[in-house]
């Protein structure tokens, strides 16, 4: 008798630890979602925000030749496609593309999202959240060059498509910094020559294509850790 009365309450104490057990895989996926509801908002913020940006950009560059100005998951891009926008067989802008670029950068220096303090842009609700998420506003323009896959000519001094390309982002970027004032640290640049390409270099108008620039301003909230350790 005495050993039944045992395993009862084994067993009634076995189930009230399993009763604790899902109720804190309750409480714990609970604070997941509401914490994911919480980073979806203030990342919807953000999103917004870009989708104004490329509604005020291709307003202001519908009409431009060199530029083009288009919305997509990455953020907002910015396209340089134009046999005429650099120098012929060289890195710097045309003077046509220049213009242009000077247009862009005093556009840039307009926008919030790029030239306030997170304190400053961010909405009370939003700064609220991100905070007490511990999440930091980090912004960047990241400019991208790339090229067909024909050969540089041995005697020249850009010695191939990899350098040529990084030759053309970064004269892309000292221009953009110039007009916009905006300082270095948000821009960052990389070169990838032919190894990206966009269609086939097997024809005149696919190399074309392949010929390229590419802005894309970009914003994102990230973890104060993660911002800590990318600075140390």
């Amino acid at each position: 008798m005495s050993s039944v009365k045992s395993e009862k309450i084994k067993s009634g104490w076995l189930f009230s630890f399993g009763d604790m057990i899902t109720l804190l895989i309750t409480f714990f996926i609970l604070m997941i979602v509401l914490n994911k509801g919480e980073i979806s908002k203030v990342q919807k913020w953000l999103e917004d925000d870009l989708d104004q940006v490329s509604i005020e950009l291709t307003g202001q560059f519908q009409d431009a030749i060199f530029v083009k100005v288009k919305r997509t998951s990455l953020g907002v891009e910015i396209d340089i496609n134009n046999d005429q926008a650099f120098v012929e067989g060289g890195f710097n802008p045309s003077e046509g593309l220049a213009k242009e670029l000077t247009l862009v950068g005093e556009e840039l220096k307009k926008i919030p999202l790029l030239t306030e303090e997170q304190s400053k842009v961010l909405p009370a609700g939003v700064a609220y959240d991100a905070k007490k998420q511990g999440l930091n506003l980090r912004r960047e323009i990241s400019i991208a060059g790339y090229t067909d896959n024909a050969k540089i000519n041995p005697e020249s001094s850009l010695r191939n498509n990899w350098f040529l390309s990084t030759m053309r982002a970064e004269s892309v970027m000292q221009l953009l910094m110039e007009s916009s004032g905006l300082p270095q640290k948000l821009f960052g640049i990389a070169g990838y020559g032919m190894y990206r390409p966009i269609a086939s270099n097997d024809t005149p108008d696919g190399r074309a294509k392949n010929r390229r620039v590419k802005i894309v301003i970009t914003a994102n909230f990230t973890h104060q850790s993660k911002v800590e350790e990318k600075s140390s």
